[in-house]
């Protein structure tokens, strides 16, 4: 141990007698360092961002028919999603199911070409719809009634009419051969990432998105009667197991429709889409981390050519230790001792510089960024940057070591 403590003692004595020359070697490190910490904090704190948004929605499931067992799937009724919603009322908060139709709407600004969505009223707080800001929603009324009335989002109004103010008006609606005057009962909000790609499809010379939403029943009115859905989705109540509630809806299915066979309706099985899109984010960082890890390579030759050079400058030394009886694995050590702490104080330096980067980053959220420090990664660096200053100071202590006592005392 003492011998040991020696050794660190004479690496830092030379370490300080050449303060830029021992500063520029780590150089390399440092900034391999500073680079893996900081990227692979970024990519878990982007990692936690987006499993956080994807959990949000694993409340949702999905029930549909089994197409293996029956070859009609629009079988699925308006009363069976109301006996649903009754049935299953303590676990389930929304029952929704839609048809997308294509069609035109006109107005005095011009006809336009419309993606039209037949639902139901509890649509409105469907997966990845955004919030009604005016207005409200159509009801279960409207629904039973069939009666003509929409809801729109805040970039559809101004398309249509110049302006958000539109409770109340009514536009042409021609979907097949049917046309509708309907009214505009609410309007929903168009979020910022949605004007951007409206933007840059008006760039690109393409037409406007003009989303409408009406009630499935309002099908009959364009000669187009929608008498059942292939699939539902099941949005659980708080605390509640979605999983459970879609097998709940399953057998009340399978038992409304029995007539139809013994195994109708399924479950689709949700892609953990938490998982997949984490597994991505580790691919990604751990390629960007390789990459800049290539820096730390770069910077262990740094390592082993300023150890060259000082096997050569210290001969003389070497020559005096040898003839007074060091042994070659001393000579080993004392060097392999020395550029170990090179790269050891290197990397304790990047290290610093990586939290110091993260804390920044974390701070002012830029881009929206949000990054976490991993412990693993400063123990991986810590440990990765002491093996680069051991493994690229293999050779130059090895030299040292091999050179004997007359032909080190005689380049003196």
């Amino acid at each position: 141990m003492g011998q040991f403590l020696e050794y660190v003692k004479m690496a830092l004595d030379n370490i300080r007698a050449n303060k830029g020359r021992s500063f520029l070697t780590m150089l390399g490190i440092i900034i391999g360092i500073t680079s893996v910490v900081t990227i692979v904090s970024i990519g878990n704190g982007l990692k936690a961002d987006v499993i956080d948004a994807t959990n949000q929605q694993t409340n949702t499931v999905t029930v549909q028919v089994n197409t293996e067992e029956i070859t009609d799937t629009d079988i699925i009724t308006g009363d069976d999603i109301a006996f649903l919603k009754s049935t299953l009322s303590d676990s389930v908060e929304t029952i929704t199911s839609s048809v997308m139709y294509s069609g035109k709407c006109t107005t005095r600004k011009g006809t336009f070409d419309a993606y039209l969505t037949l639902t139901t009223p509890d649509y409105e707080n469907a997966q990845y719809t955004s919030p009604i800001i005016k207005g409200s929603y159509f009801t279960e009324n409207d629904l039973s009634g069939g009666r003509p009335v929409c809801v729109i989002d805040e970039l559809t109004a101004l398309y249509l009419f110049g302006n958000t103010n539109v409770i109340g008006m009514s536009f042409e609606l021609a979907v097949d051969s049917g046309i509708q005057d309907v009214t505009i009962v609410g309007i929903r909000e168009t979020s910022d990432d949605m004007m951007e790609v409206e933007q840059t499809y008006q760039s690109m010379g393409m037409p406007e998105t003009i989303s409408i939403e009406v009630p499935y029943t309002l099908s009959e009115a364009f000669g187009l009667p929608l008498d059942g859905f292939s699939s539902i989705s099941l949005t659980a109540k708080d605390g509640a197991d979605p999983s459970q509630a879609a097998s709940a809806a399953v057998r009340l299915l399978n038992s409304r429709h029995q007539d139809l066979g013994d195994n109708v309706f399924m479950q689709q099985m949700p892609l953990n889409i938490s998982d997949m899109l984490g597994s991505v984010m580790d691919g990604v960082t751990a390629f960007v981390t390789l990459v800049a890890a290539i820096s730390l390579v770069v910077g262990g030759i740094g390592v082993m050519n300023i150890m060259l050079v000082s096997v050569t400058e210290r001969t003389r030394e070497i020559g005096i230790r040898k003839a007074l009886g060091a042994k070659t694995g001393s000579i080993i050590a004392q060097f392999l001792c020395e550029s170990a702490i090179i790269s050891g104080i290197g990397g304790i330096i990047g290290i610093l510089l990586g939290g110091a980067f993260t804390a920044i980053i974390s701070a002012l959220q830029l881009g929206g960024i949000t990054a976490s420090l991993s412990l693993p990664a400063v123990t991986i660096a810590t440990a990765f940057s002491c093996g680069v200053g051991i493994i690229f100071g293999i050779y130059p202590a090895r030299k040292a070591a091999s050179l004997s006592p007359i032909e080190a005392l005689r380049r003196m």
